[in-house]
């Protein structure tokens, strides 16, 4: 490079650390956002053989005779990478929030999600209905199931999906669209009544509830599945019926960005 070169870039060349530096201290300034975090960790009954870890998927699984029912707690993590946006960016899954419908510094979870696989290899039929579960804290607080349509939501005293996201309310236009989106995949994943299942066959869904309150950090949660039908009469009546219970240590609160507990 010759000498008059060096003259014309030397300039820019002591200028591009100064706007590097600059950039890095604003940089700095920006807040990170922070993190909400919901660990479920299975409790195994002491002394009983008919529960399980699935050491494949770490679901908690309960056995009976050929029935196997396997509960999985998913994170929003999981559930955002199972329903991913559309191409043009739109944020159709209805188990989570999306970014742009938060007013914090944090994404707080919108639902409680497990997944539920049962797996029929013995019995004639069965059938587990989700309109007859429960989700109970050890402080005591019972929360009801996210019922699809109208029948198990007006029928067992569940809650409705397709009210929450008001699709029955007479909305319109881009809000609208993207509620019936989300319907569609609440449609399409959760675990539906009135679907029994017979011999050497499974079934799979979602079972959804409210969220914990945020400030129940620390504790356990009881997943009841009363009245599970494990056979019929001839007249296609539930004949004999099982209550089965999942235990779940919950231990929840904002992560910051290093990692630790944030204050709140």
């Amino acid at each position: 490079m010759s000498m008059r070169a060096k003259a014309v870039y030397a300039p820019y060349i002591l200028f591009m650390p100064l706007v590097a530096l600059a950039w890095g201290c604003v940089a700095g300034l920006i807040p990170t956002k922070q993190k909400y975090v919901v660990e479920m960790k299975s409790v195994l009954p002491e002394g009983r053989g008919d529960y399980t870890i699935d050491p494949d998927d770490s679901s908690m699984v309960f056995s009976k005779e050929g029935l196997l029912i396997k509960i999985k707690p998913l994170t929003d993590g999981e559930l955002n990478r199972r329903f991913p946006p559309l191409f043009d960016g739109r944020h159709v899954n209805p188990y989570t929030f999306d970014q742009k419908e938060v007013q914090a510094s944090f994404i707080p979870p919108r639902f409680t999600v497990f997944d539920v696989t049962v797996i029929n290899k013995t019995y004639a039929k069965i059938e587990f209905d989700p309109a007859k579960t429960s989700m109970v804290t050890s402080d005591g607080q019972t929360y009801r199931y996210y019922d699809p349509g109208r029948e198990g939501y007006l029928a067992e005293g569940g809650n409705s999906f397709s009210k929450y996201y008001r699709v029955e309310l007479g909305i319109s236009g881009y809000e609208k669209e993207l509620a019936l989106e989300r319907m569609g995949v609440v449609y399409k994943s959760v675990y539906h009544r009135g679907r029994p299942v017979f011999k050497e066959d499974q079934r799979q869904g979602l079972l959804v509830f409210d969220p914990l309150p945020q400030d129940y950090k620390d504790g356990e949660v009881v997943l009841n599945f009363n009245q599970f039908v494990l056979s019929f009469d001839a007249s296609g009546n539930p004949e004999n019926t099982i209550d089965v219970e999942f235990r779940f240590h919950v231990k929840q609160g904002i992560v910051n960005p290093a990692g630790a507990a944030g204050k709140d």
